[in-house]
C-alpha cells in the first residue's frame, strides 16, 4: 500500500524525525510512505491514502476529487484551520444538552476590514468604535484576540481596555492596544472573552475517531498554556464526567473521520472544561515526552484497518 505525507517544505524540515517514523512504522505494516512537497503534489501519481499535513483544504479536495482517501477530509481541514468555523460546526452538531451549558468562550468574528478600522481608532484614541469588545471589557477589562488560522499559541494576544473603570488608563494603554492590533493587520480574527483558568488546559488526542490520550498543559509566562511556548505538560486522567463530556464533542464529528487530531479544552478555575480549539494537524511531541505512547505506530496500524488491508 502506498501512502503520501504532504507537507509544506518548511514544515517538513521541522518534522523530519516525525516523517522518518512514518517510514519506519510503515515498513512494519506494508505501507510505503513518501514525503510529497506541497508545491508538487498534483504532479505525482496517485497513492492509496494521503495524510494531508499542509492545513490546506484544497489539497484534500483535490485528492477527494481523484477518489483517493485523505486524512483529513476537506471539511475537517477547513474547519480545523479556521477557529470560528470550528465553533459554527459544533453549534450545528453538538447535542442540545451541551449547547444549553457554557461550552465555549463567547466569540465574535472580526473581518480584516473591521480590524483595520479598530487599528485606526486605536491610533486616534476613538473609543466609540470598539463595540464588539464592549461586553468583554465591561466584565474584567480585557479579552482575547486570535487570528482564525493561528496555531501553537501564535497570533494570540490579550487586549486590555484603554479607558473606563475596568481598563488601563492613559496614552500608554492606547499605544499598547494600537501595537497589539497592528500585528494582526490583514488577518481575519476571532475576539473572545477571557476564561479564567490559571493558564491550564487539556489536550485530548484523538486517533481513529476515538479518545487516545489526554495531556494537561500549564502555562508559565502568560494566559497561554502551549507546550511550544514553554509551558509544562503531564498526563491527565479524565474523570467519568469529563469523559462523557468530551465524547459529546467526538459525536459531533461522527459525519467525518478524525484520524490524528486534538481537541483542546480550557480548564476553568471551577474545574469545568470549556472547548477552545480543534487542532487538525496536531503535534505529538508532548505525547512522546510525557507518556509511553507510540502514536505514530498506533496511527499507522489504525490506517491499515481504515484502508481494509
Amino acid at each position: 500500500m502506498k501512502g503520501y505525507l504532504v507537507y509544506r517544505e518548511e514544515e517538513a524540515a521541522r518534522n523530519r524525525e516525525f516523517i522518518r517514523m512514518f517510514y519506519e512504522e510503515g515498513k512494519q505494516c506494508s505501507i510505503s510512505f513518501e514525503y510529497i512537497p506541497y508545491n508538487s503534489y498534483q504532479k505525482k501519481g496517485l497513492p492509496d491514502v494521503v495524510l494531508n499535513r499542509t492545513r490546506d483544504a484544497l489539497v484534500s479536495r483535490w485528492y477527494e476529487g481523484k477518489g483517493v482517501r485523505v486524512l483529513h477530509s476537506s471539511c475537517i481541514t477547513e474547519i480545523g484551520n479556521h477557529k470560528m468555523k470550528t465553533l459554527q460546526y459544533l453549534k450545528e452538531n453538538l447535542s442540545d444538552g451541551i449547547l444549553r451549558e457554557k461550552w465555549m468562550p463567547d466569540s465574535v468574528l472580526l473581518t480584516k476590514e473591521r480590524l483595520a478600522e479598530w487599528t485606526g481608532a486605536a491610533a486616534a484614541q476613538d473609543k466609540g468604535i470598539f463595540c464588539e469588545a464592549q461586553d468583554f471589557w465591561k466584565r474584567d477589562g480585557s479579552c482575547i484576540l486570535k487570528s482564525v488560522d493561528g496555531h501553537g499559541g501564535s497570533e494570540v494576544t490579550e487586549l486590555f481596555c484603554p479607558y473606563g473603570e475596568a481598563g488601563k488608563k492613559g496614552q500608554e494603554a492606547w499605544k499598547e492596544l494600537y501595537h497589539a492590533l497592528l500585528l494582526f493587520q490583514g488577518k481575519e480574527c476571532i475576539l473572545q472573552e477571557k476564561i479564567e483558568s490559571d493558564s491550564r488546559d487539556v489536550r485530548v488526542y484523538i486517533l481513529g475517531g476515538e479518545l487516545y490520550q489526554a495531556v494537561a498543559r500549564q502555562g508559565k509566562k502568560d494566559f497561554r498554556s502551549n507546550f511550544s511556548l514553554g509551558g509544562s505538560a503531564s498526563c491527565y486522567k479524565l474523570s467519568g464526567q469529563e469523559l462523557g463530556y468530551v465524547k459529546q464533542f467526538l459525536r459531533a464529528f461522527k459525519k467525518e473521520i478524525l484520524g490524528l487530531a486534538g481537541l483542546d479544552f480550557i480548564i476553568r478555575k471551577d474545574g469545568k472544561l470549556i472547548f477552545n480549539e480543534l487542532e487538525e494537524m496536531v503535534g505529538t511531541r508532548m505525547l512522546y515526552q510525557v507518556t509511553d505512547c507510540n502514536v505514530v505506530r498506533d496511527y499507522v496500524r489504525w490506517l491499515l484497518q481504515f484502508m481494509g488491508k
